[in-house]
């Protein structure tokens, strides 16, 4: 007599109601497709990750979330896809494992490892798809860093080398311009001698150097200017040969309005005649410099950078002209102290705001702002480095940046550095006395 009689029957209940927990419970997105692909069954995990409910997602193709497969399995051509779903039906392969960009319902998009592999029926002959899908986005994320760290790596090292090679021209270029300097001081001496005396030579009269009407002074400025582009171009070369020899950099205490002051003439022509520089320094730092506040704490050459490159931004943003307004301030950190109800916890900050009256922004591109190679302008305008570099710079220098834009109503950036509240009165632009690194 058997006593077993009913143990197969509870045996397979038992072994569907573990295999729909584990369907319901796991973690991973399981997707039960016809052969066609169209979506019979979705698990919840699947719902969460794609945004949809079970029921939606039940009457979704697999086209819809994962277009690339989809055009391989309606298409009888030799798109990978295709191919490999032909090998896994012939029972060629076990399963198809492949990354794919998943599309949310939102119309966002995320990266995903899919996994499938074939149901077959009692028969063995193939009758449904199991696709399983794991969130890969953040993974994805990591490796984009990696490599953004590895092309800044080559970068680094390519510019060092171009660094070193500029900066020997560059010192050609100081050299000459101490010759030139020295040439019209001799100059002068010449003609005002031969002037007072009441005649001139034949050569300096040819040359206008005898004129009593001569712009020395005029021509003594043009060669300084020439010899503080190359300077602040050997200022650069520095912190290229420093970035790419991982150096640190050398925080002084500098004064915001004679960095701005002494570059204006520089910025000018690089923006160009058609577009208006506006330069406002608070005449309260200036004030302010005998007691030590006013003064930030950074690397000079850094300092320029940043300008150089907020300035040049403004100046793409508006092609057919327009006006950049460069402006200093005494402030204080924003977010701080009286937002929170707090008294005397406000930090004081010197703040430097570049606005222009160009394109603007919109609110995903500002987002993107400030990432390493991320631009908006066309091949061969700009390496999306300029602002990343900013960043990088006022980061470690202990200072904050806001952003305030519009499309068709211009940006502005807010750059605060934090205010030195004690220093050396005789501290004097670039060639300030290093001070403590410990910042306010």
């Amino acid at each position: 007599m058997s006593v077993v009689t009913q143990f197969p029957a509870t045996f397979d209940q038992d072994r569907d109601l573990r295999f729909r927990a584990m369907f319901e419970a796991a973690a991973i997105g399981i997707g039960i497709c016809r052969l066609d692909g169209g979506i019979l069954e979705a698990n919840p995990a699947l719902s969460r990750m794609l945004g949809y409910s079970q029921r939606e997602l039940a009457s979704t193709h697999a086209g819809e979330l994962f277009p690339e497969l989809h055009r391989g399995l309606s298409h009888s051509d030799s798109a990978p896809a295709q191919r490999m779903l032909s090998e896994l039906m012939r029972g060629e392969r076990d399963s198809i494992k492949i990354e794919k960009r998943c599309r949310h319902k939102d119309g966002s998009e995320l990266w995903g490892d899919l996994t499938v592999s074939l149901g077959r029926d009692a028969h063995r002959q193939p009758a449904c798809l199991i696709a399983m899908l794991t969130d890969a986005s953040e993974r994805k994320h990591v490796e984009e860093k990696l490599h953004q760290a590895e092309k800044m790596e080559v970068l680094g090292r390519l510019a060092g080398g171009i660094a070193h090679d500029f900066n020997n021209l560059l010192t050609g270029i100081l050299l000459y311009c101490d010759l030139l300097s020295a040439g019209l001081a001799s100059a002068e001496l010449v003609g005002d001698e031969l002037t007072s005396a009441g005649f001139a030579s034949d050569g300096l009269a040819d040359a206008g150097l005898a004129k009593p009407g001569l712009q020395w002074n005029g021509l003594r400025q043009q060669v300084g200017e020439v010899r503080l582009a190359s300077e602040q171009g050997a200022a650069l070369t520095q912190q290229l040969l420093a970035l790419a020899r991982k150096q640190a950099a050398e925080p002084r205490a500098i004064r915001i309005n004679e960095i701005v002051a002494s570059s204006k003439n520089l910025l000018q022509r690089l923006v160009g005649e058609q577009i208006e520089l506006v330069v406002v320094l608070d005449p309260v730092l200036e004030s302010m410099f005998d007691s030590g506040a006013g003064l930030v704490l950074a690397d000079p050459a850094q300092l320029r950078q940043v300008l150089l490159n907020l300035v040049l931004n403004a100046r793409d943003a508006m092609p057919q002209g327009g006006a950049i307004r460069l402006s200093t301030s005494a402030a204080e950190f924003p977010g701080e102290g009286s937002s929170k109800g707090e008294i005397g916890s406000t930090r004081p900050a010197v703040l430097l705001v570049v606005r222009d009256n160009g394109s603007g922004m919109d609110v995903e591109t500002r987002a993107r702002l400030f990432e390493p190679f991320f631009t908006t302008k066309l091949p061969g305008r700009g390496t999306g480095l300029g602002l990343a570099t900013v960043q990088r710079i006022v980061t470690e220098s202990g200072g904050t940046i806001e952003v305030e834009s519009e499309p068709g109503r211009g940006t502005s950036i807010a750059v605060f550095f934090p205010a030195i509240e004690s220093a050396s009165s005789d501290a004097e632009g670039d060639g300030a006395s290093p001070v403590s690194t410990d910042r306010s």
